[in-house]
């Protein structure tokens, strides 16, 4: 092992270096670049350094050949695939670059696929770390710090962050700073002339832009600061971040030229668009007097280029946001206040009027920043991995087992044929083979499914084909809400209503997709309308059917996810849930351990109730009676592995014979949902082995041995008859399946917590 002191000697390691690379533009990008770059230089010449790339596009990027393995991002198979290729690698280490942004899944919780089938240990820098998290957010950082033998964070107060807000043990927690390039002592006027700056006092903010930036604070203070120093210019240099662009454009840059116009100083605002190399950021900084960094957020844990600013030796003038009050102490530069134009032109001022605190200030940057550079941060890297290896586990393992069941042959959900019956209306209801019928029309509580589909689709990949058919199911059932708030079940193909209003399960459908939507659309627009329309049913809801109450409290339970104070939800929730108990408790008996004297078709939305009941309210009788009604259910329909479902020719009365055929998807969707939120609760993995059998129902795993899905189209069957599958495949059969996969999808990412986790 290398000792922290004395000659370095190069170790041989093997290791594998997880995350964003160049040329993909952004952070993360340049810092794996850089650490695999210092790695290889640090270790022997016979180690193997090799990275894999996280992708957010298809089509990927022109690599080095340094890139062995590329994962993209939305593809939930390809993490478990990049597990597999290290493990089979050489590799006696992995590193693992850590940002929410970056993996696929709710808060990039995909990620945790790869380092449960890794074999190697995991030493996991991360790079964000929130006060008071979001329970998302929350259970996907602690999963990864579950999982890692060691944690590198790059500031103090992400330490306490770990500890304080994700109960990580501090042992396995290691702090080292953001590393920077090396690069002489010199003068500004020595770079500007490179840049066109030559007798212009230099103002520098660098990085990919966004509005969190705080750019428009500091062209507010131009004014100020020009009226006595008429030389200055404040270059803005960086691209507009990806996800910005992608979202808005450039309407952020657009607003900062218009702001620098309407305050008379455009010409002492420079503006360089484009992502520049490192080798023009450092030229950049080592041409500026005075580094700017206006964040207006607190929780900023780490700034690379604030790093980088160090290390050219350049005084910096900062909002005081957590990263910035760590590395600006010991006279290395000032703190302006938050969104604060005159503090900032002030903090400029001082500089700029005292050559003497200025030079003070860009030694102290200087001497501070050699500890710094990527030479040195490297080594800590490389000796962190020499003490791993060394014991093999920095920290005690966490006690708490993880999953065991394998979805890694689980299919990809596609909306393709979702799609091709998707018209500018809505969704058709039927099909002749895969045809769409346009006789069969729209019907609501389809819609509304479909709405959940797509939204829970999105959650995952981000795909924008998947919001636009959002949109147009949520237009669809805005458009069939009556002005009572009820819903008309049905509309003709001509766009006539068929009824003037829906059955209570239409109804309650509806709430069930509009609640998916408010829990975990990310577009305001979308989860606003949602919002609305849901809030207008629960204020005049009176639903007697069990089935419609059970639909409409899953429903309930995903608004007060995102919502939890919201009282008229949490009540109407509660009501219906004590009124499905009470039916449970009169109607069940010893060998009878149901609701109602029949079972029908998607009978587990009915003790899903009241486990999401129990997940919202705590009550226990709810967990206990909807525990024995999915016990009852899956004694009655699981035999030898295998899934044999109610049939829908006469279903099974409590005194009578029970069907078999026609065996429906919406009876295996619905088991598939209520066995993933019975696991989250009792963290038993016979649950998730319940819900993978329902789930492959769907893919030949039932006793005609036969797959209601096909694969290349992505449409599923609308049942299983006697002599074999139903020829036919229309809408809520395949957007019962997609539900179903999507469930399956996110089922081992689930935390065994209360009603604060929304389980999509």
């Amino acid at each position: 092992m290398n000792a922290s002191g004395g000659e370095w000697e190069k170790p041989r390691l093997n290791v594998a270096v997880i995350g964003n690379y160049l040329p993909r533009q952004c952070g993360i990008a340049t810092f794996t670049y850089d650490l695999a770059t210092w790695l290889s230089r640090n270790l022997d010449p016979s180690s193997d350094v090799f990275v894999v790339a996280m992708n957010d596009r298809v089509e990927g990027y022109d690599y080095p050949p340094v890139v062995r393995f590329e994962i993209l991002a939305s593809n939930h198979r390809d993490y478990p695939r990049a597990a597999d290729y290290i493990n089979l690698s050489g590799v006696d280490i992995v590193c693992l670059q850590h940002e929410f942004g970056i993996f696929g899944g709710p808060r990039g919780i995909y990620i945790t696929d790869l380092l449960r089938e890794l074999e190697k240990p995991v030493v996991t820098t991360i790079h964000t770390v929130l006060s008071d998290p979001d329970p998302e957010r929350h259970r996907a950082l602690v999963e990864v710090c579950d999982l890692s033998d060691a944690i590198i964070v790059m500031s103090e107060k992400s330490v306490e962050f770990l500890k304080e807000y994700y109960q990580v043990d501090t042992s396995k927690v290691h702090m080292i700073h953001h590393g920077a390039q090396d690069f002489p002592f010199v003068k500004p006027d020595e770079y500007k002339g490179k840049w066109g700056l030559s007798g212009k006092t230099v103002l520098l903010t660098f990085g990919l832009l966004s509005a969190r930036k705080g750019i428009e604070y500091m062209i507010q203070a131009m004014p100020k600061i020009i009226e006595r120093y008429p030389d200055c210019v404040y270059v803005v240099l960086g691209a507009t971040h990806p996800p910005a662009k992608k979202k808005e454009g450039e309407r952020y840059r657009f607003s900062l030229k218009g702001l620098a116009r309407e305050l008379g100083v455009e010409d002492h605002v420079l503006f360089y668009e484009r992502f520049v190399s490192l080798e023009e950021l450092i030229e950049f900084l080592a041409a500026c007097d005075i580094y700017v960094t206006p964040y207006i957020e607190k929780d900023q844990i780490v700034s690379g280029t604030l790093a980088y600013a160090l290390t050219v030796g350049r005084p910096v003038v900062s909002t005081p946001y957590y990263y910035a009050q760590e590395m600006l102490a010991g006279g290395r530069g000032l703190l302006a206040d938050f969104k604060n134009p005159d503090s900032l032109a002030d903090a400029v001022l001082k500089l700029l009027s005292s050559p003497e605190l200025r030079n003070s200030m860009m030694e102290n940057a200087y001497s501070f920043g050699r500890k710094l550079i990527w030479k040195e941060i490297a080594k800590e890297y490389i000796r962190l991995f020499e003490s791993v290896l060394a014991g093999r586990k920095v920290a005690v393992v966490p006690s708490q087992a993880r999953p065991h069941v394998s979805f890694r042959d689980i299919p990809r959900p596609k909306l393709d044929y979702l799609a091709r019956l998707t018209d500018s209306t809505g969704v058709l209801s039927r099909a002749h083979y895969d045809i769409p019928d346009r006789a069969s029309g729209y019907d609501a509580g389809e819609n509304a499914l479909a709405l959940a589909a797509t939204v829970l689709y999105r959650s995952q990949t981000d795909d924008e084909n998947a919001a636009e058919l959002a949109r147009r199911y949520l237009g669809f059932l805005r458009y069939m809400q009556t002005p009572e708030g009820k819903f008309h079940g049905r509309l003709s193909y001509d766009l006539e209503f068929t009824d003037d209003v829906g059955d209570e399960e239409c109804q309650g459908k509806v709430l069930a997709g509009l609640g998916v939507t408010v829990a975990l659309e990310q577009n305001e627009g979308l989860a606003s309308l949602a919002k609305n329309i849901f809030d207008d049913v629960v204020a005049t809801l009176e639903l007697a059917e069990l089935k419609a109450m059970a639909y409409a409290i899953c429903g309930c339970y995903h608004y007060l996810t995102r919502f939890p104070g919201a009282s008229h939800v949490a009540g109407a929730l509660e009501n219906m849930a004590e009124k499905l108990n009470e039916a449970f408790e009169r109607e069940s008996s010893s060998d009878w351990r149901w609701f109602e004297e029949s079972l029908r078709s998607g009978n587990g939305v009915l003790p899903r109730a009241l486990l999401l009941s129990y997940r919202a309210t705590k009550r226990d009788e709810f967990l206990k009676n909807g525990v024995e009604s999915l016990s009852f259910l899956t004694e009655l329909c699981y035999k030898d592995g295998i899934f044999d479902l109610i049939g829908d020719y006469g279903f099974f009365a409590k005194e009578g014979e029970r069907a078999r055929f026609r065996q429906l998807p919406v009876e295996a969707a619905s088991l598939v949902d209520a066995y993933v939120d019975a696991y989250v609760i009792e963290s038993d993995e016979k649950y998730l082995e319940l819900a993978r059998a329902a789930m492959e129902w769907f893919l030949g795993r039932n006793i005609l041995r036969q797959p209601l899905y096909d694969f290349a189209q992505g449409s599923c069957s609308d049942g299983l008859l006697i002599n074999g599958i139903d020829p036919n495949r229309g809408a809520s059969s395949t957007i019962y399946f997609l539900l179903a996969l999507l469930r399956m999808s996110t089922a081992v990412h689930v935390e065994v917590i209360g009603a604060e986790t929304s389980v999509s």
